[in-house]
């Protein structure tokens, strides 16, 4: 089967773990896709990175037909900007999540790229009208917000700032379209944009019922995993109130609301962690013990059965858009 190269030349900038997992992404479409880094080292760890992802989504039959060799083959690296960004057609920025660095990355960049080329930044808070405030050509920023991992996660955010044209929205819907990923535009600059502020609000509350000794962590994991998420994949939570009827649902919310969680407790909580060196996976603690655990083990494993349930929630979903 011949692959649907529908981009000549794609770019991304930033070789860090979701830098490597977007430059995947665009491979399926692109001719020849550029991961940029200033740094060798962290281009070898991306190729990597890349290797091992294409035969994830090979092993799931989600290459459409290709083998993760020929997929990873037209990857290439550089540490240079101007070579990576000259003749792209899209870009996407996945650099340290510094507003400083950016802004002047997105200068740069700007200067370099061909005037028609959308300049896309995968930043997952900062204001994408600041992170574009020294391009002379404003109009073509616009977010597009990944969630790990890049190349399993079927969602990404289009996030229109300030000046973002049409044009520059509507051809970053086509691209992640084309590439079979599900963009959500937002079209307010909003601090956390859709999904983050979706997580941090369920975050909040799920770190204040842990503080307040309501739970423990497990307890409100599996309420999550086994009673909030697959209720979830078949009707968001909107929708799912239109569905069960907005009378009870008013009732339970002017109870309920009132009492949800402020803040200040679940911040305080997770500081003391974070100073105190239990930065979860990696350091072996965080809100759960993690002693003796291999991280690329378990995230392996976690992306498995991710992948897994991935492609029975998009099948069910095409299913949903068909009738």
């Amino acid at each position: 089967m011949s692959p649907d190269l529908f981009l000549e030349k794609s770019a991304v900038v930033g070789g860090g773990l979701m830098g490597s997992q977007i430059a995947l992404v665009l491979a399926l479409g692109s001719s020849q896709t550029v991961l940029m880094s200033r740094r060798k080292e962290t281009l070898n760890q991306a190729l990597e990175n890349i290797r091992r992802g294409a035969e994830d989504l090979q092993r799931h039959d989600l290459l459409k037909g290709e083998t993760a060799e020929a997929v990873a083959g037209r990857i290439r690296t550089t540490t240079e900007l101007e070579e990576a960004v000259g003749s792209a057609e899209f870009v996407v920025e996945s650099i340290t999540e510094n507003l400083e660095a950016k802004q002047e990355l997105f200068r740069r960049m700007d200067a370099a790229a061909p005037r028609e080329t959308v300049l896309a930044s995968n930043t997952s808070g900062l204001p994408i009208t600041q992170v574009g405030e020294r391009m002379a050509h404003p109009d073509r920023i616009g977010g597009s917000h990944f969630f790990q991992p890049a190349h399993i996660v079927p969602v990404l955010e289009v996030i229109r700032g300030q000046h973002t044209s049409d044009a520059a929205m509507d051809r970053s819907c086509e691209i992640w379209r084309r590439l079979d990923k599900v963009p959500l535009r937002v079209e307010k600059d909003v601090p956390g944009f859709l999904c983050n502020r979706l997580q941090h609000a369920v975050i909040c509350e799920a770190v204040n019922l842990l503080v307040t000794g309501v739970a423990d962590a497990e307890s409100i994991d599996l309420a999550v995993e086994l009673g909030l998420a697959p209720r979830f994949t078949t009707a968001g939570p909107l929708k799912q109130r239109d569905i069960n009827g907005l009378e009870m649902h008013v009732r339970v919310a002017d109870h309920l609301w009132r009492h949800l969680g402020g803040w200040e407790g679940p911040l305080a909580y997770l500081r003391a962690m974070v100073e105190r060196g239990e930065t979860g996976l990696k350091s072996g603690r965080g809100y759960y013990d993690w002693s003796g655990m291999d991280p690329t083990a378990v995230r392996s494993e976690k992306d498995e059965h991710l992948l897994r349930r991935t492609e029975q929630v998009m099948a069910d979903y095409r299913a949903r858009k068909v009738h």
